[in-house]
């Protein structure tokens, strides 16, 4: 048997766009870290040659650059997502043509958290993984 959500209500006390700004403020800085390790994490075997002949000793070289691809890829492709439906919502806004499939669809995502977790557990995963094994190669070097 499903149990029913309660209602919920926000009160006048409550700080709805603080809890908001709060967000998107975590957000950003959770977006720049990722630009700063995913940049950062291939710069350290591009410029430690010592480190680069290791993962290639070790044959790891191509597996770290994959998964350092594969962590950007996802940030990008959400910030790709998630700037076609804000667009398409600020659309709506402004324009009374808002009957279309990438008006809904925009509707949809905009309300959806779990796409965004994903792709960030997703780079996490990625990221966590290449920096493993940057870390254990370079302490055999």
């Amino acid at each position: 048997m499903a149990r029913r959500k309660p209602d919920r209500k926000f009160k006048p006390e409550e700080d709805v766009v603080g809890t908001f700004q709060a967000y998107s403020e975590y957000n950003k800085i959770l977006r720049t870290w990722f630009v700063a390790f995913g940049v950062g994490g291939p710069a350290i075997f591009l410029v430690n040659e010592k480190l680069t002949e290791a993962l290639v000793k070790a044959g790891q070289l191509r597996l770290v650059v994959i998964l350092f691809l594969a962590g950007a890829t996802a940030q990008i492709v959400g910030a790709f997502l998630n700037k076609i439906a804000n667009w398409y919502m600020y659309q709506s806004m402004v324009s009374e043509d808002t009957d279309g499939i990438f008006h809904t669809a925009s509707e949809w995502f905009v309300d959806q958290f779990w796409p965004d977790m994903l792709l960030d557990l997703g780079t996490i995963a990625a990221f966590g993984y290449a920096a493993w094994l940057l870390l254990t190669v370079f302490a055999k070097a």
